[in-house]
């Protein structure tokens, strides 16, 4: 199967009829009844909820580094990478900083669509302790790779995409710090959106916080980094302000 290059074809790809090729050839579908229950969820879901059911599904039926996990993960095809990237989320008995080694190649995979699939794993157990996710995220930020540098904001952000708010985060932006100050001048437009976003989400919570914070920023930095973190980090507050 061929790489997938358009996030659009990522989101529109029949998993179902790859859901029943990969359970074959991983010889799962002795279960049939449980199959085809999964198989007639995945009708019900779009968007990113069918890999959703289908990593969920697979989790009650292979371990992380077993070889069926290691055949999901070495797959060709990234839908399939992404459902192992799912496993590494839905196990329970290994800790957030074993996890985030078991995710680290598909957050720093090829494609978009698997990259925000591997932070999306993760993001439980973010909402479940903030504070021990950003201790072991803080690292990321020092990365050479701008993917592992996105993830660390990106995973920990208050509202994010396609998932639940932290509220912890939502309440207390300021927690954020120690993963948010060492890209605040960050040289990769891909982190510096993330940043801008993960303050954009305070914003609406903590206008206030985010405008001294972004000032203290720009008068630390004069980096055109910064000042374009800062102008997608205002832009609701802007819009507030301007009606």
């Amino acid at each position: 199967m061929e790489r997938l290059d358009d996030f659009a074809d990522w989101l529109a790809l029949d998993r179902q009829t790859l859901f029943a090729t990969i359970v074959g050839q991983l010889k799962l579908n002795d279960d049939t009844e449980t199959c085809s229950l999964c198989t007639d969820e995945l009708l019900l879901q779009s968007g990113i909820k069918p890999s959703l059911v289908i990593g969920n599904w697979l989790s009650h039926r292979i371990k992380i580094g077993d070889e069926a996990w290691r055949f999901l993960a070495s797959h060709s095809n990234d839908i399939v990478r992404e459902w192992a990237a799912i496993v590494v989320g839905l196990t329970d008995n290994i800790t957030f900083a074993r996890k985030l080694a078991w995710i680290k190649p598909f957050a720093d995979g090829e494609h978009s669509g698997l990259r925000e699939m591997a932070w999306l794993a993760l993001r439980t157990d973010v909402i479940r302790d903030p504070i021990l996710a950003i201790r072991c995220l803080v690292p990321w930020t020092g990365s050479r790779n701008e993917r592992l540098r996105r993830f660390a904001a990106e995973v920990t952000r208050p509202c994010g995409v396609w998932s639940s708010h932290i509220q912890q985060l939502t309440d207390q932006p300021e927690l954020g710090l120690p993963i948010l100050e060492p890209l605040m001048a960050d040289d990769s437009v891909y982190v510096q959106d993330s940043i801008g976003n993960w303050l954009n989400d305070a914003s609406k919570s903590r206008p206030e916080w985010v405008k001294a914070t972004t000032d203290l920023w720009l008068s630390r930095s004069g980096s055109s980094n910064t000042q374009s973190i800062v102008k997608r980090a205002m832009r609701t507050v802007e819009k507030r302000d301007a009606n």
